[in-house]
Order: C-alpha cells, then structure tokens, then sequence
C-alpha cells in the first residue's frame, strides 16, 4: 500500500470485507470506456485509469470451437502489458490490482451450431465493432429475430514475489440477447443515428439499440462492458480464500 494513492473506495460504497481491502490500493481499471468506468463508479469503486496499448489483434481462428476463450486472452494481454508498462514507470509505486476486460458478441452463439443446436451447420463468428456502417446493418439484419451471445473476458493482475512478479486470474461471463424480428427502418434509423459504431456487435443496449431488443438472458451489465455484480462476487471469494493475502500484506 501507498500513502500517495488516493483511496480507490468512495464513501457511498457497500462496508464489506473486499471493498475494505481495496481502500488506499493503487488500483488500475486498464480501459478507456467511460461505460466500465461509470459500472465501477456506480459500485462506489473509482480505479485509476490506464488504458492498454495492446492492440486487441489476437487471430480469431485460434479459438474456433471455443470464441468464449478469445476475450478472456485478450482481457489478459491487456492487464499484463498496463501491469509491466507501471512497473517500468515507478517500480516504487506499482500497482496493487490491474483490472481488464474486453466484450465481443458471438453469433449465432456457439451451443446453437454445435451438433445438436438449432443452427447446427452454421458457423459462429466474433462480432467486435463494426468497420463501416455496411457491416454494422449486415450484422443487425443478421441478428433480427434471432439470439446473439454477449461475453466479456476480465483479468486481473496482482503482484507476488514469484518470477514474473505477478499472478493473473480471469472470469468469464455470458449474456444471451434475443432480438426482435425488426423491421427494416428500425435498423436503417439505427444505423444512422451512428450510435453502435464503437460498440462489440454494432448495438448499445442501454441506448437506443433498445428497442432492437426483446429480452436478455444473463447479467445486464455484462452486455454495456462489464458484468460488475458478478466480479465483485468473484472478487470477495478469492479475497475470503487469501488470494491476495500476500500481495496486500502490508
């Protein structure tokens, strides 16, 4: 722990045990979305935040029969390469937690093509953000009426005294969305309000994307970035088993 770290733990947050831990730990959210920074802050969490360089081009056929693994891998190149670029920087201050994630949408979901599925002989395919516009509303047109599966790897990283000098664990989590048939102008006027550009599959779902949308199945908000209730419960089960007994000793 650091005295010159502001406390990452804000008042309104919840008094349990993983939150307490985390008070004066220099934590690192590695991401620019200010929609995980808004899911943390919400919890009463506010890490510092260091976006990664890494630059999210893992080749997608190196996890065909298994894309859920592709964010997870991803998730970790990205908190590894914040973790050692501090390390470098101030090895006097490094960081006590590093957190990543990335989120892509899987379509058709993988447990559908496989033997078995209603969509069997279909090939899943990673949707991450859209190139242009034509692919965004081919993605949509492809969804409509149809489910498309929303996972969102997270990793994070913690000093110990082993080589390399640190240790990762990672979560996994999954969320089924079910579109409506829409419409041709839903899509078209989706399409141009340009909103799902920058966004895993080409939709938002707390935005206007919305009203694309019938239900979910799973963690809301795993589908905006990041499936916080379900980390912070990961968290305080490795917190309760001393997993980060000897990094945070101090």
């Amino acid at each position: 722990m650091s005295s010159q770290n502001p406390s990452v733990v804000l008042d309104k947050a919840l008094k349990i045990p993983v939150f307490s831990k985390l008070a004066g730990r220099r934590v690192i959210l590695a991401s620019s979305s200010p929609r995980r920074k808004q899911l943390f802050e919400h919890v009463g969490i506010r890490p510092e935040i260091v976006p990664s360089t890494f630059a999210e081009n893992l080749p997608h056929g190196d996890f065909a029969g298994r894309l859920g693994d592709y964010p997870i891998a991803t998730a970790g190149e990205k908190a590894i390469e914040v973790y050692e670029r501090l390390v470098r920087q101030d090895d006097r201050n490094p960081p006590d937690l590093v957190i990543s994630a990335d989120t892509v949408v899987i379509f058709p979901p993988e447990k559908e093509t496989r033997e078995g599925g209603r969509y069997h002989g279909e090939v899943s395919e990673i949707m991450e953000k859209p190139v242009n516009k034509d692919e965004q509303t081919k993605w949509l047109n492809l969804m409509s009426g149809r489910t498309a599966e929303v996972v969102t790897g997270v990793t994070i990283v913690y000093p110990c005294v082993e080589a390399p000098g640190y240790k990762i664990e990672s979560l996994s989590n999954s969320t089924i969305i079910h579109f409506f048939d829409n419409p041709k102008e839903f899509i078209d006027a989706y399409v141009e309000s340009e909103e799902g550009l920058d966004r895993a599959g080409g939709f938002a779902i707390q935005d206007q994307a919305g009203l694309l949308i019938e239900k979910i199945e799973g963690n809301y908000d795993n589908t905006v970035g990041f499936p916080s209730a379900p980390f912070w419960h990961w968290m305080s089960d490795l917190a309760s088993r001393g997993v980060f007994d000897e990094a945070w000793s101090e």
